[in-house]
């Protein structure tokens, strides 16, 4: 059965990318546009792990972070911050905020599939 993924990023290019990546490499990759979007669809359907952008209208990705641990049905995924948001400050809050890793935009492709599989892994 393929790991699902819940890619979450306010750039839709961004998630055309991630999304074609990710199912060539035989995840089941469900895509959300902004928290607001990616939060019931997580709680409704608990993916195996969330991809989550940081900077996003409306809610950020750090809100949808702290939702989603604050929430029985969602708080075990592991999610890695996948962003253009390099601040080491931001990265430690990320980090010191549950989230398995953080991946700065532009990202390398085996990197990222590396980083899904070692947080799939742990989660285990």
């Amino acid at each position: 059965m393929p790991k699902r993924i819940l890619a979450v990023d306010d750039e839709t290019d961004v998630l055309l990318i991630v999304k074609t990546a990710l199912q060539s490499e035989g995840f089941e990759v469900e895509t959300a546009n902004s928290g607001q979007e990616a939060l019931p669809l997580a709680q409704e359907n608990p993916p195996d792990l969330i991809l989550l952008d940081v900077m996003m209208p409306g809610m950020s990705g750090f809100d949808v972070l702290r939702e989603l641990k604050s929430h029985d049905a969602t708080s075990t995924i592991p999610v890695i911050m996948l962003t253009g948001v390099s601040e080491k400050s931001k990265i430690a809050q990320a980090l010191s905020s549950g989230t398995d890793f953080y991946i700065i935009k532009p990202f390398d492709f085996d990197e990222l599939i590396h980083k899904i599989n070692q947080a799939l892994d742990s989660a285990l």
